[in-house]
């Protein structure tokens, strides 16, 4: 089964590398090896501590996270190939230095910035580009040059607006002094709405993630599923959609997701037939809907709740449902799959009890129960977490302690902790370039005007601005995180969307599902190619599978736009009506997909079924009535003929000697 020794971190480290394109991580040793982890896990301890830490105000948090995450990435990741892997070079010592005197600055002299807010001074000016230079620098380590790249053309829009041509795009310009007082001096670039939920919510999911990982909560997670499924036909790939479920509830990155579960279930799978790229795919499709599963869910989730003014809780509420809906999907294209190639269940002698391993780790779903209870009950997402997170950390104590192993269990905290830290280093350095673009937007109105240009392409049409966002956050997930890919559209489309008619919510619940396609569609395809380094596939067959297994992702922004799906007069008969719809246009949408229902299809038949599945997204009794008309057209000629073949084989059988 699975086990810890089997998540190893170089592993991670080497998947995420080759999945998100990252620059080469570097590999300490020695005391720069103790620096660096001490550093992650006092980084972490200041998220855990700051929820209770009614002394320290907002500008003080942003600056220590922004400062923390820059030192952490200056550090691990190298400049360039010509960097020392095994240690910061003096260049990086340089930039850790100026980090710390820039942002520390920020923390100590907020208070008087804000009081001379429009009027920068010297200071202000110098701290402030050199703050700007440290953030794109560490992205581009990070992640990518595009980003940063985005981020420096919003910046030079700023300054160049009036020689821009035409109205859409020009404007009357900012001086090199403000446009740096604005992103550095406020709190509307670097140190803005994006740090702030970084911290307040997100890095904590991060933290508390990496402590259940640490302490065998994913391996259990991961075991459970597989032994309740192991019975049933394809059940190495349907156990991988639950535990994939089950790990999105404390993962909120769809890569890791893959690397943690498809270390042990994507071999499984491929034991049992499934061909190498079609188990990396199902992984991979499986752990993006980890992206949706509440009370996680992805970063944009979080910053979501803010951007719209509601509680938390509201957001996991409505995407409940969806992230079923998306796993049932998943989990009825697996089963047809393995109906086609005729795949069939574990072997007897590779099972194990499940009661055995659900009383072998019952305590597991401790946390997240008092997480989903906390939450649900009213409490803030930060509390819920912290407590989620001390409840577990008192239940492991009495675990190792009953044990006799006090120096396994805080050896182990201080690995969570410092992995925790080191697992939000790719996240957070998108905060401070995602801050400046978003802040550069609102300062010269380019956010306001963008929505003039969606509507002008769209032509008002709900429908268009769907598919526009879809080619938008396929384009962009090319190139930055699914994280800025929804902040960049949630700030640009959403509002032209809401101008449609389109309801607030769900319009970000659209750009939010779409955000995530770049994790399966090529060609990035980052949880593909995750799954595919580890099965050993190509990326780019494992990427047009995955695809296929997570099609479903593609049609549900417009159940978010055109059904109530999403409860917005909240629960009633026309939601449960049309949750049992969308349910069961599942079925027409998997055997379509995967050209197979009580026998193999053809092209026509395929693209039937899959028209029926999309017109019962509708909420009209006239719409349902076709689909489950073309279904039938379908399902009974192709029923009526498997049963003639059973029925022919078995007289066979009986007259052979």
């Amino acid at each position: 089964m699975a086990n810890d020794a089997a998540i190893k971190p170089n592993l991670f480290l080497r998947l995420i590398e080759e999945a998100e394109g990252v620059r080469t991580v570097r590999t300490f040793s020695g005391a720069w090896h103790a620096i660096f982890k001490t550093t992650a896990a006092c980084y972490s301890l200041v998220l855990i501590y700051s929820v209770t830490a009614s002394h320290w105000n907002s500008s003080d948090l942003r600056g220590l996270f922004i400062m923390f995450v820059t030192c952490m990435v200056l550090m691990r990741y190298p400049a360039s190939r010509r960097s020392p892997l095994d240690r910061p070079s003096v260049l990086d010592l340089v930039l850790i230095v100026l980090s710390i005197a820039t942002f520390g600055n920020f923390v100590v002299d907020y208070d008087a910035m804000a009081w001379r807010a429009g009027s920068p001074t010297m200071r202000d000016v110098v701290f402030g580009a050199v703050a700007i230079v440290l953030v794109l620098e560490a992205c581009r380590r990070a992640m990518s040059v595009i980003l940063p790249g985005l981020a420096l053309m919003m910046l030079l829009y700023a300054y160049f607006g009036p020689y821009l041509p035409g109205d859409l795009f020009s404007h009357s310009g900012f001086s090199a002094e403000q446009i740096i007082g604005d992103v550095y001096a406020s709190m509307n670039g670097i140190f803005g709405f994006v740090a702030y939920v970084f911290i307040a919510f997100v890095m904590l999911f991060v933290v508390m993630g990496a402590i259940l990982e640490r302490f065998g909560a994913g391996a259990f997670f991961i075991d459970l599923p597989i032994a309740l499924l192991a019975p049933f036909r394809g059940g190495a790939a349907k156990a991988e959609v639950v535990a994939s479920g089950m790990f999105g509830m404390i993962s909120g990155s769809a890569t890791a997701n893959v690397v943690a579960t498809g270390t042990f279930t994507i071999p499984l799978m491929k034991k049992l037939g499934y061909r190498p790229p079609v188990a990396a795919a199902i992984e991979s499709a499986s752990s993006t809907g980890g992206m949706f599963m509440p009370p996680v869910m992805g970063a944009g989730a979080f910053l979501m709740a803010e951007m719209l003014r509601v509680p938390y809780v509201d957001i996991a509420k409505a995407a409940l449902v969806p992230a079923l809906l998306y796993f049932f999907a998943v989990f009825a294209m697996v089963h047809v799959e393995a109906l086609r190639t005729g795949i069939g269940s574990v072997p007897k002698e590779q099972r194990v009890s499940a009661w055995k391993v659900f009383k072998g780790g019952w305590y597991y779903l401790a946390p997240i129960v008092l997480l989903f209870y906390l939450i649900f009950n009213g409490s803030s997402v930060s509390f819920a977490a912290f407590y989620a997170i001390v409840s577990f950390l008192a239940i492991m104590a009495v675990k190792f302690f009953a044990q006799k192993r006090f120096k396994e269990y805080f050896t182990t905290l201080f690995d969570a902790l410092a992995d925790g830290g080191d697992k939000s280093l790719i996240v957070g350095s998108v905060a401070g370039p995602v801050g400046i673009i978003m802040g550069i937007a609102l300062l010269s109105g380019l956010a306001f005007k963008f929505s003039a240009l969606v509507l002008s392409y769209t032509f008002g049409f709900q429908w268009a601005a769907l598919l526009l966002v879809l080619f938008a956050t396929m384009v962009l997930g090319m190139g930055i995180t699914v994280t800025a890919d929804y902040l960049l559209l949630a700030l640009l489309a959403v509002p032209a969307m809401v101008q449609m008619g389109i309801p607030p919510l769900a319009a970000h619940f659209a750009v939010f599902w779409y955000s995530q396609s770049s994790n399966v569609t090529p060609p990035v395809c980052v949880a593909a190619f995750a799954g595919a380094s580890i099965a050993g596939a190509h990326p780019y067959t494992t990427g047009f599978h995955a695809m296929r297994f997570s099609a479903y992702l593609y049609f549900m922004p417009f159940m978010f736009v055109y059904s109530p799906i999403l409860m917005p007069d909240g629960f009633n008969a026309d939601v449960l009506y049309a949750w049992v719809i969308l349910f069961l246009s599942v079925i027409p949408f998997a055997a379509g997909a995967m050209g197979y229902f009580c026998g193999h299809l053809n092209v026509v038949q395929r693209l039937v079924l899959i028209v029926a599945s999309f017109l019962l997204i509708f909420p009209s009794v006239v719409a349902d009535m076709v689909a489950a008309a073309l279904f039938l057209v379908i399902a009974i000629p192709q029923y009526l003929k498997s049963r003639r073949v059973i029925g022919a084989t078995s007289a066979a059988g009986r007259g052979s000697p």
